[in-house]
Order: structure tokens, then sequence, then C-alpha cells
């Protein structure tokens, strides 16, 4: 049986956009294609009860009143389902006719929300009693059960407007909510919209798998080797390896219980073809029970080149878990470096991973599970990109989350122990987001490992118009929001949308330890896939070039630039290209003649002198690389710090008298932001700290006579200039 899931809550008023281009054109399309909503009015809707007939009286249950405000164009109207006191057996359908037919892979969803005060539901069974379904044509195609958490979550806590929701196997035209009866209570659901909007789902990618049509023990292995190569023990536990390079993709090998077994279950496969670095490499994985991310502590993916070790990941940290239907789930990490093995070992002896299926490994292009042009809160020019609401100066450096540096700074939130008015920042995005799009924030815990508890403490809005001033979505908890771990102790906190978004807001809930000192490091929409293909494609013949390395270091404010090949089949040339912004607004800087065809390691060297004429600050660079039939292939993207060397600070007067206004000149040309003016004693002792304001004063602070060094700081703590300051007693 299907799951129902509900991603967010909904809130705001504009008119449906009813766009039709597109939407048949394939079973498989992005996610940008343009969402169907309910339409037709009273003419679009119809509404059903049970009824009972006692020796010729019928009587029907419950009522819908407004039924066409449901399908009327409206964001903001609803109808509303009344489910009286009743037996078990009693319901209420609302059903709603599409403004155009849907194709299977789309959610299929409706916004509702509680009509009156919270229920008391403690002892009261909530299995079933909602339940949404499909139609076409008039014939019911799929029926899913509401879960009993996320009724809970509609009746039970807050009122905002909820999407349910489930992805559809099947074409539909209409869809329909069942609201069945809770028995002693009566309750009124508000019936905002039906929507259909393409889910994303992935079924092809390009990359390689463990499988080959006669496959032998030089395609597998399940010994354990040490860092020098040397075997340490042969069995380890793992029946079946063969299953995992066969061309079945659907059978499997099994990590055996480990009493008996001198090694942890290890097993090494081999790629159909060499991969490429920046491939993401992995495993389908199948357990009696559910995974979940504690799995990924107990785990290790080691790739290979031939004999030689390549990478090595771990932990929730660095592997990422994604759950599949069927009881399937892939855990992976992206690359860095080529490679053509895979291995998977167990690191522990936790019975949840006894019995473990590998179905395959595999290397696929990193499109196949992230959007490779997100849209961003990310500006060269900060200003008006970012609102701070809630209490006031909770939020430091808010600006750093709209800035263009994804990774190497970030807002910080304050203590929100004895807070009373939960803290806000609401970050622009560099494109509009979309009906249909993941949006959320990155966030990361200054101390303490997230769960999925932590949900229940975050808020995400999104917003729309030039100034966000119109609230369009919002969604809380675990079962409105998704959270996905990633590296270096990051993670990101999401919703997927229904309707179209300018600004995404980032609440955090007060009285929270565990969210003192979080760090917001910046918003996100992006069309992300879902799911994992079910057809991977080998790339035809062999690749052009294998990129092994590719990395860019400042060289005063300009940068040079470096990479390495391993491979290069009919390569033409190497052009490197550099952005101001991540993921877009790429611009050429320079071309090298690539080998053309080479079996040995190349390196390339090229210098961005031009670089020198920017402003100090972030630059991102890619490289595209293109064949001789003009085929072109783009590396993964680096960033570069450039830092313009300290200069000599002009302070006036100087000397200065305690407590006067201290003017600090020099700064121009510095990009806008929060400066502060530190002043250290002759020891090396920190005596004074405070902001600058209009980056150009400061009031000078009580300090004992002398002579004290004086240093401006950017708002991520670099050096910017430096001068001595004499402070007098007299003014």
């Amino acid at each position: 049986m299907s799951t129902l899931y509900s991603f967010g809550t909904w809130r705001g008023s504009r008119l449906l956009v009813l766009l039709a281009a597109l939407l048949l054109a394939a079973q498989t399309t992005s996610a940008a294609s343009a969402p169907i909503y309910s339409s037709g009015g009273a003419e679009g809707t119809s509404f059903t009860q049970s009824c009972t007939t006692v020796v010729l009286l019928t009587t029907c249950f419950g009522s819908v009143s407004q039924a066409g405000q449901a399908a009327d164009g409206n964001f903001n109207s609803a109808a509303t389902i009344n489910v009286p006191v009743g037996l078990l057996a009693d319901n209420v359908k609302l059903r709603m006719d599409l403004a155009l037919p849907a194709p299977k892979n789309y959610r299929a969803g409706v916004v509702v929300s509680r009509n009156g005060g919270l229920l008391n539901l403690a002892s009261v069974n909530l299995v079933s009693r909602l339940r949404l379904r499909t139609f076409l044509n008039s014939v019911e195609q799929e029926s899913v059960p509401v879960s009993a958490d996320l009724i809970q979550a509609i009746l039970g806590s807050g009122g905002d407007a909820t999407r349910i929701e489930f992805v559809a196997t099947k074409p539909f035209d209409q869809i329909e909510l069942e609201a069945g009866s809770l028995v002693a209570l009566g309750y009124s659901l508000n019936v905002f919209y039906a929507y259909a909007i393409d889910a994303n789902v992935i079924d092809k990618t390009d990359g390689l798998v463990t499988r080959f049509e006669n496959p032998s023990t030089d395609n597998y292995s399940t010994t354990v080797k040490d860092d020098n190569g040397i075997t340490i023990c042969v069995n380890s536990g793992v029946s079946n390896p063969q299953n995992t390079v066969d061309n079945d993709l659907t059978n499997f090998a099994t990590f055996n219980a480990l009493v008996g077994v001198s090694c942890p279950n290890t097993l090494q496969t081999q790629l159909e073809g060499p991969a490429p670095a920046g491939y993401v490499a992995g495993f389908v994985l199948g357990s009696g029970t559910l995974l979940n991310v504690s799995v990924l502590d107990k785990l290790r993916i080691t790739t290979y080149q031939g004999d030689v070790k390549q990478e090595q990941a771990s932990g929730r940290d660095l592997l990422q878990l994604e759950l599949l239907p069927d009881g399937q789930s892939v855990v992976r990490f992206t690359t860095i470096k080529p490679f053509d093995r895979i291995e998977l070992q167990r690191t522990s002896v936790v019975d949840l991973l006894n019995n473990l299926r590998v179905y395959y490994g595999f290397g696929v292009t990193p499109s196949t599970f992230r959007d490779q042009q997100p849209r961003l809160s990310s500006f060269a020019n900060t200003a008006n990109n970012f609102q701070v609401g809630g209490t006031a100066g909770l939020i430091r450096n808010p600006q750093l989350a709209a800035d263009n540096d994804l990774t190497g700074n970030f807002a910080t939130v304050s203590s929100l122990v004895e807070v009373l008015t939960a803290p806000r920042l609401k970050l622009r995005l560099n494109g509009p987001g979309k009906a249909g799009n993941l949006t959320g924030v990155r966030l990361g815990l200054g101390t303490g490992l997230v769960d999925v508890n932590v949900l229940s403490n975050i808020r995400i809005r999104t917003y729309s118009g030039a100034n966000g001033g119109t609230l369009v979505e919002t969604a809380t908890g675990s079962s409105l929001l998704k959270l996905e771990l990633l590296a270096g102790g990051q993670f990101e906190v999401a919703f997927l949308t229904t309707q179209d978004f300018d600004w995404v807001e980032v609440e955090l809930a007060t009285g929270v330890a565990l969210l003192n000192d979080v760090r917001i490091f910046f918003a996100f929409a992006e069309d992300r896939p879902t799911g994992f293909p079910t057809i991977i494609v080998k790339p035809t013949g062999p690749l052009p070039v294998q990129l092994t390395a590719f990395g860019a270091r400042a060289s005063g404010l300009a940068v040079d630039v470096s990479w390495e090949t391993a491979t290069e089949v009919n390569s033409h040339y190497f052009e490197v290209e550099r952005s101001a912004q991540a993921g877009r607004g790429f611009v050429a800087v320079g071309r090298q003649q690539a080998a053309g065809t080479s079996t040995g390691n190349q390196f390339y060297t090229l210098t961005d002198a031009a670089a020198a004429q920017l402003p100090a600050g972030l630059l991102y660079y890619r490289l595209r690389q293109v064949d001789l039939d003009g085929t072109e292939t783009y590396s993964a993207v680096v960033a570069v710090t450039r830092r313009a060397p300290a200069g000599a600070l002009v302070l006036y007067p100087n000397p200065a008298p305690a407590g006067s206004q201290l003017r600090i000149g020099g700064l121009s040309g510095l990009p806008e932001g929060g400066y502060e003016l530190l002043l250290y004693s002759m020891q090396g002792a920190l005596v004074s700290r405070q902001p600058l304001r209009n980056a150009t004063e400061a009031t000078v602070p009580n300090l004992g006579a002398g002579v004290y060094q004086a240093i401006v700081n950017d708002a991520a703590g670099r050096l910017v200039g430096r001068q001595r300051l004499v402070l007098t007693q007299d003014r």
C-alpha cells in the first residue's frame, strides 16, 4: 500500500494561474512543469455521504458547505466538511475536478485545515480516518490512507492549513478527500484546493553499475585487506556476493551476523567502467526493517582505482541515506577522485545490519540526486536581500546568509533559552522559486548532533513580492518538513511547495538549548529529483576526459587555477570560467589546448590575472572541457577567497582622548558589511571590541593613557587594516 506524505502548510491569497503547456508531453518531466489545480467552482465539485435507512427513514451522515470554493480558483476560500459524532463506518467525501489531467508521477494532494478548536485525540483511533483518492474519467485509480501522525497534526495541534499528498503511480483528473467519523468526537475540515504537481521522479540517469554478463571472482571480493594491500582474512560473512555484479539488479548479497566471522562484513565490487571524479558512489541496500540515519555510523564506503584506494566515507557526516519504495535504501557520497571499484564494509555489530541486503553498487552523475542550478540566497551585495524579525539582535551577522560565500561564513543565532519572541531570518532568492520546488535552509549546530526531533522547533515560510510582503506557505514539524544530513555537520530543513515564491524565512523556537548558536548558511529552492532511477545508462565509448583534480588558489587578488587528467580521448581544449555567484553568471577567463588523446597524467595551469581588478572576496571557478566533436562537459565548481593585503588605517584624532569620536579612514573600496574595531594593549591583550558605525566611526573607550594597536576586521573576522593609536586622559 502506498504511503501518504505531507509537506508543509499554506496561508495567503492569490488567484490560481492555470498553465497547461507541456503537462501531457511525457510521463517524466521536470518539476518546473506547470502545476494543475482544482477548477470549475460548484460544477467542478461533488460530495457524497454515508447513509442508513431504518423503516423507510434515510439518514445521511455529515455535510459539505460551500463545496464550490474548493475549486473556485482562489487559494483563500475553502469548502468545509462537517463530520459530526457518528459510527465508525460513517464518512463524508468531497471530490474535486482538476483543470487538466495529470500524468503518473505527479503529487496528488489537497490543502486542508482544522475548522474550530483543538481536539483532544489522546484516546482516539486515528488510523484511516482520512483518505485520499484519485480518479480518471470517474474511475477510481488509487486510494491512500492518511497517517495517524498527520491527522494528529491537523486536528490536534496547530491551526495552519496543511498539505496532504502522495505521489500517484497512475494518471488522474480528479482528487477526492474522505473524512471519516471519530465516533465520539465531531470535527470540521476546511478544504482550500486540490493540486497535481510534478514530483520530478527520476527513472533514468547516466552512470555505471556493478553488472556483468558473465561475472567472475575478478569482479568482486569479500576479503579484508589493510592499507598496504595485505590480506587480513578471507571469510567476512557475505553470502552470494556474485549477485551484486550480475545483470540482475533485483537479487542481492547478504551481510550475515558477525557471530563466528573473523572480520567485518566486507564486499568490494567492480563497476562496468571507470567513473570520473565528481560522480556519486554508493550502494542500493535492503533490510527486513526500515533503515535510518543511525546505520550510517556503522557503514563505510571506499572507492578504488584498480587496487589503489581513492576515497573513504563513513558516518552521517559524510554518507547520505535515501529511503526508496519496496524497503530499499541508497547510501552514497560524492567523490572528488575517479574510481572503478566500490567497497562496502560493516563497522559495527549492531543487529540492525544483520542480514543486510546488498543489491548492487553504482557510480552516477550528481544530477541524479541534486538540481545543478538551484536558486540561492546568494548576492554580491546583500543590501535589501535579507530581513530580520522576532527578538532584536538575536541573529548575528544576518547578511552572511545572503552573501555569495556559501560555505565559508554564516549567520549565527544566540541563546534561545530565555527569549520570548522567536528569531526569524527572511532571505531573498537570486531567482524565482516555483511551485513544486523543494525549498528550505542550510543549517549547522554549534554543538550536539541533529536528529528528526529538531524539526518541531523549526518553521520554514515562503513569501512572494519584491519585498517579501505576502506570506505564501508555511511548514513545521517532522510530519511536514524534510531533514537531510550533510557532510561537515551541516543539514538541510526543507519542504515541497505548491505555489511560486521569492523569499524563504526560517524561524527558530525559543527555549530550545539544542538550537543555541545554530548557523544559517543560506536559503535555497531547487527542482530536486526524487527516488532512484530504474535505468542507469552506461556512457557510450570511453569517457573523453578523466579529471582527477581541479582547484583554484588565490595569488594576491589574482587566482591560479590548476587541473589534472588521468586519460583524454579526442579532447580539444579546456576553458576556465569564473563567476561572482555560485551556480550562475560564469564567464570565460582563459583557454588551454588539451592533449588530444592521452593515457598518462596531464597537468594544466592558468592564471586569472584579470581577477586582480575585482574587489576582494569570493570567486567561483569551473572548468569547461570541449571535445573535437563539440561535446562539452563541466567540472564541479570550486570557490576561492581573495583577501586584500591589510592596509594602514587612517585614525583621527590620533592621539585621541577617552570618550571622543574616532574617525577611521582607509576603508574605501571595501564591500558593504559589518566591521568592528579591536584595540590591543602593547602586551597583546584585547582590551576593547566594538562595531563601527557607518563603517567609519567609533567611540574611544575609557582606557588608560598609552599606545594601543587598532585593528579593523570584517564580518567574517578577517583583517582589513591596522594602525597604532595613542590614547590620552584629557579631552
